[in-house]
């Protein structure tokens, strides 16, 4: 249930108006964070404000447009790949009905179809939610009520007060384990939950619930009593989950125990009639992902009617279903849209038809991208990258003192076990069986979370099998992304990201080696990160270190803790080192990877290491770096990420590891006492 394990993130989906003609694809240039010298400001000290340096003009010259929360070098990367989905989905659409039934062509094209045609979808109604909406009426028990959050997880592709779903075991990565979650917030911004009723996004995610379920057909009281209830529920469940800083140790979230120990914490929820509604039988071990909340579920359970739960039922089927129903619900999602991101407009019905094929087909419509963008060159130059940035960590891991040569060579063993994929998959899941036709939208798309839960518990009790590039939130070749998984002790680098302005495999070697290089190596360190380091080489949660080397790494980890507490991200807001140590720790590996197999590239090839535009490889490596990072946002964005991502803001990501780079004093005369001066004992030398 990748969708479930992936946390699935709530209400406001990306989205797209019929484009009669084929839309213009984007450029990426300069405005775009392309590298240019003209982005620079060359006025500015590199040693005072290496940011303005290295992107000052830019700063100074480029606007956020409203309809976005942010902009830099990969939301412009994702305006240009809506471009060319919107290009290649339309076609298929106009295909559709001469392609072979269950080609990806023909069911791209239809369920793009039955997204787009808005009157169909308005003339329904809520009629496609009423057989679901009438299994919550018939709820006559607490029994029932378990039976149907099963039920829900299964049909929803969600999770609804608790569920028990499948996934890889972390302590042994060759089977497949159930693991007990909690419901998911219906907000992705979590820290909203601890705010009072009058804070401005309360207000704002209240007004939405209300306005949902009166266009849902609720009455204006019952509205309000329900959106106040779904409010009062979610604030415990807030406080009964692991917090995100909780999660960057994954020891935190697994804590196997028997059925019966689990069943204990929570009498008034019958989980054998939860395994039952989602299809599968009471197992002997759950692991808990969460352990504070069981005590919190059964005290609401305790305290409060099978009624209320009832209603919080029909408010996370409606939630989960709207983007699929009336055209009407897009203005109370819109509303919320800016009270939370500060985005005033929903984006083009087109675009938001990418979102739903993305989520529910992903590997057809990757296939139909793939087939039309990328190209079999870009994917040879990136492995070949890739392969240099391994040799490179392999010949650092040899030179880190601070290693003893027990877990060294550990070490070396996990990295040279890495595995890596780029661009897209061996082999294609086949969903030709799924039937997907281009009316009846909420019915192709309950089809096709069917046939994805189906898969899902289909591997039990069998040997794992990985599906490659299948990660709807992070790996999938249609996503700008890349991710590595310490479970396969490997990474994936999708198609999407494999291109300008991350990878512009045209330019010199210092440009891209320091930009999708970097990204490479930074997926790399990520298998040694606070995280990673407690798998082994096989991808089991175990540690393989000596006690002395653990309290060394973090000693080290430390330093990127105490660095980001220190910086400023807004007025008065600074940046969460301890929630961003282990991107933090990976971009640190990623540059310093980067660069150490850029020296040795320029060597292997002398007449590429070479002055352009007055600076030398050093110089235009560094510079690119900051500049792929250069972004401008929303403060609500801003904030939000602060608080709740794993991944700092650009404008620390920016110049915070090149700090950690020796070479990056010596390229641009940085010394002691200048502001980008960072102490030699302050710099990380894990990787």
């Amino acid at each position: 249930m990748k969708r479930i394990a992936a946390a699935i993130a709530g209400l406001i989906a990306l989205a797209t108006s019929v484009a009669a003609e084929p839309r213009p694809i984007p450029q990426i240039g300069p405005d775009e964070l392309a590298f240019s010298v003209e982005n620079m400001d060359k006025s500015v000290d590199p040693g005072v404000d290496f940011y303005r340096y290295a992107s000052g003009k830019w700063l100074d010259r480029v606007q956020r447009p409203e309809r976005l929360p942010s902009i830099g070098v990969f939301d412009f990367m994702s305006e240009r790949l809506k471009a060319q989905m919107v290009n290649a989905i339309t076609k298929a659409a106009a295909d559709a009905s001469s392609a072979r039934k269950g080609s990806p062509v023909q069911q791209v094209g239809d369920l793009y179809s039955s997204y787009m045609d808005v009157v169909a979808i308005d003339a329904l109604g809520m009629s496609p939610l009423q057989p679901e909406l009438d299994r919550i009426d018939a709820i006559a028990s607490f029994d029932d009520l378990a039976t149907y959050a099963g039920h829900y997880a299964r049909i929803a592709g969600d999770t609804m007060l608790a569920a028990i779903v499948p996934s890889v075991d972390r302590a042994d990565s060759t089977r497949i384990a159930l693991y007990f979650v909690s419901g998911q917030l219906l907000v992705q911004q979590r820290d909203i939950y601890a705010e009072p009723d009058d804070a401005p996004r309360v207000v704002a995610y209240l007004a939405f619930l209300r306005d949902a379920l009166t266009i849902a057909g609720y009455d204006a009281d019952r509205a309000d009593r329900m959106a106040r209830l779904t409010l009062d529920l979610e604030r415990a469940f807030y406080a009964g989950q692991i917090t995100p800083i909780e999660l960057v140790d994954p020891r935190n979230s697994y804590n196997p125990a028997t059925f019966a120990e689990v069943q204990t914490q929570i009498p008034e929820m019958n989980l054998s009639r939860v395994a039952a509604g989602l299809g599968i039988s009471a197992p002997e071990i759950l692991i808990l992902t969460e352990p504070r909340y069981l005590p919190v579920l059964s005290q609401l359970l305790r305290s409060r009617p099978l009624d209320d739960f009832k209603d919080y039922a029909r408010v996370k089927l409606i939630t989960k279903f709207m983007p699929y129903l009336s055209t009407r619900f897009d203005a109370p999602t819109r509303a919320l849209t800016e009270a939370l991101l500060g985005v005033a407009v929903l984006p083009p019905r087109e675009e938001r038809a990418q979102d739903l094929l993305r989520t529910e087909l992903g590997h057809p419509v990757s296939k139909v991208y793939v087939d039309g963008f990328f190209s079999e060159v870009t994917r040879t130059k990136a492995i070949d990258m890739t392969d240099r940035i391994r040799k490179e960590f392999l010949a650092r891991m040899q030179t880190r003192k601070w290693l003893s040569e027990p877990t060294r060579r550990a070490a070396i063993d996990k990295l040279e076990r890495l595995t890596f994929l780029t661009g897209y998959p061996d082999t294609w899941i086949d969903f030709s069986s799924i039937d997907i036709g281009s009316e009846k939208l909420v019915a192709n798309v309950s089809n096709l979370i069917a046939f994805d839960m189906g898969r899902d518990l289909a591997k039990l009790g069998k040997p794992v099998v990985r599906d490659q590039f299948n990660n709807s939130r992070a790996t999938l070749p249609i996503i700008i992304n890349a991710a590595y998984g310490s479970q396969m002790n490997g990474f994936e680098v999708p198609a999407a990201i494999l291109q300008p302005a991350a990878f512009e495999a045209d330019k010199d070697a210092p440009v891209y080696f320091c930009r999708m290089g970097a990204v490479l190596g930074h997926e790399m360190t990520h298998g040694f990160d606070s995280g990673g380091r407690l798998f082994d080489a096989s991808g089991n949660l175990r540690d393989w270190w000596t006690p002395q080397d653990a309290a060394a790494f973090e000693k080290e980890a430390q330093k990127l803790i105490d660095q980001a507490n220190s910086f400023e991200v807004l007025p008065g807001l600074r940046a969460n080192g301890a929630l961003n140590v282990k991107e933090n720790m990976a971009d640190v590996g990623g540059i310093n990877l980067a660069y150490g197999a850029l020296v040795t590239y320029l060597a292997e090839y002398p007449a590429e290491d070479v002055v352009i535009d007055g600076m030398t490889p050093a110089q235009r490596c560094f510079v690119s770096w900051t500049q792929m990072w250069t972004f401008k946002a929303t403060e609500q964005f801003v904030r939000n990420q602060v608080n709740g991502d794993f991944h700092p803001p650009g404008n620390y990501r920016a110049v915070a590891a090149l700090q950690h780079v020796d070479a990056f004093y010596d390229a641009f005369g940085i010394v002691e006492g200048d502001p980008m001066w960072l102490a030699p004992e302050k710099r990380v030398n894990a990787w």
